[in-house]
């Protein structure tokens, strides 16, 4: 199993015949990113499943024997009877967050890092506001570099970008709350909100002696899953966020309208997309494949696998020229798209190593509003390789350093070859250069 903190990256160029190796270290500050799609690492927990002796008479509504009756339950019994007897601010003990706590521990345990998970009430509603394809916000894109909430990105139009963030900036402080202690799910919640409110939103800029403050008012961000723009030589730069409802239609049509402008090549962009629907990346594998080709396979529990094929004969995209973009925030239906289009032939994967959510999730909800989500079934790549915990190796690893930042389709037009060269997304630039090294090792 392969450790967050593991290199996986390569700078220099692979040879196309197999996956180069990554370095013995990895650029500054360089960290695993984490996913920041509303899926929710926990603490420990236990839902309603607490048991006799616990304050409030818990215990009695408890069945399953097998649980009560194992040594490690008078553990958690005697845990919850110490926060309650010993606790210096008793006034401040919340019986539901202990519970709810104790229920994301439970499925935390499992090790599906950053896939299965627990969500109390409150947190199925954000999740659900997350999903949306729009929101209430101020139009930014976060992750964690170096432990510190880092801007990769701010959407055209935006109020972030309107007031004139940019990538690069760390976010210090929200309305004067240091983000010293917050993770990326506080940071959320601090930047979310009522369209019309104002918050000030104070970053450090590399190279700007002081803080600088921006007074932002939160309005809906409409925000596309599916983006696209011209590069040079009849190449195109696609970028997924999410395999929500409609991506796999919203592709098709892109790829029809850029295909009947002469478009050749693409590059499929994949980075910072932490999955989705089933259905959908079954739907964009069967744009760019042929039909009938095994996508990937779901592993049940039973051991027992089966294919999930492409579907259809006309996809636009079948026989353009391929490079597929993936990095440490590809996730779950992002890292077996892209195994997918590599072990049928179909495209080079330039990038990081993906994220290894290897789970296919099913949600079971609970009578009080919250949500057990837990991988049911592993997938397989078409040849049998496991995702889970170990990630999709690139062909060619590119590292983003810590002040790199991915050009975005909807964050710029289009890039002529000179912008192209004079950008800080490598990872794109060696995109677009696989092209030519492909061309030239199939004609040795």
């Amino acid at each position: 199993m392969r450790t967050p903190d593991e290199p996986r990256n390569l700078l220099a160029p692979a040879s196309a015949d197999q996956p180069s190796t990554p370095p013995a270290h990895p650029g500054p500050c360089y960290v695993r990113p984490r996913v920041t799609a509303g899926l929710v690492a926990g603490a420990l927990g236990l839902g309603v499943l607490l048991g006799s002796g616990m304050p409030g008479g818990l215990a009695s509504t408890l069945a399953d024997d097998s649980l009560t009756g194992r040594p490690e339950f008078a553990t958690l019994e005697r845990t919850w009877e110490l926060i309650h007897s010993e606790w210096a601010d008793p006034d401040d003990i919340d019986d539901s967050a202990l519970i709810y706590g104790a229920a994301r521990g439970m499925v935390d345990a499992i090790g599906d890092t950053g896939h299965s998970a627990f969500l109390d009430p409150e947190m199925v509603k954000e999740k659900a506001k997350e999903e949306a394809s729009s929101y209430v916000g101020i139009g930014v894109e976060v992750d964690s570099r170096c432990g510190v909430p880092v801007v990769t990105s701010t959407f055209k139009g935006s109020p972030a970008r309107d007031a004139g963030m940019q990538p690069g900036d760390v976010i210090e402080a929200v309305d004067g709350k240091s983000t010293r202690r917050m993770d990326i799910d506080g940071l959320r919640a601090a930047i979310l909100g009522s369209e019309g409110d104002s918050l000030t939103v104070t970053v450090h800029r590399p190279g700007s002696p002081d803080p600088i403050d921006f007074d932002v008012v939160r309005r809906s961000i409409d925000r596309d899953q599916v983006t696209w723009r011209w590069l040079p030589n009849k190449t195109i730069q696609m970028r997924i966020t999410q395999f929500q409802p409609g991506v796999s239609k919203d592709v098709r049509s892109a790829l029809q309208v850029a295909r009947a402008e002469g478009a050749e090549r693409l590059i499929l962009d994949l980075r910072g997309n932490p999955g989705g629907l089933v259905s959908e990346v079954i739907g964009v594998a069967s744009q760019l494949m042929d039909e009938g080709l095994t996508i990937f396979q779901e592993q049940g529990r039973d051991g027992i696998s089966h294919e999930l094929r492409t579907i259809g004969f006309d996809g636009p995209g079948r026989d353009m020229a391929l490079v597929v973009l993936i990095d440490g925030q590809s996730a779950s239906g992002a890292e077996v798209l892209a195994a997918g289009l590599r072990d049928n032939g179909r495209a080079r994967l330039v990038g990081e190593t993906t994220f290894g959510t290897g789970t296919v999730l099913a949600t079971y909800a609970q009578e009080d509003g919250s949500n057990v989500i837990l991988g049911t079934a592993f997938w397989l790549t078409p040849k049998g390789e496991h995702v889970w915990q170990e990630g999709v190796d690139p062909d060619e690893f590119v590292m983003m350093e810590s002040d790199e930042f991915p050009a975005r389709p909807e964050d710029d037009p289009d890039m002529t070859e000179s912008e192209l060269a004079a950008t800080s997304d490598v990872q794109l630039q060696a995109a677009f250069a696989a092209f030519d090294e492909d061309a030239t090792a199939s004609t040795q």
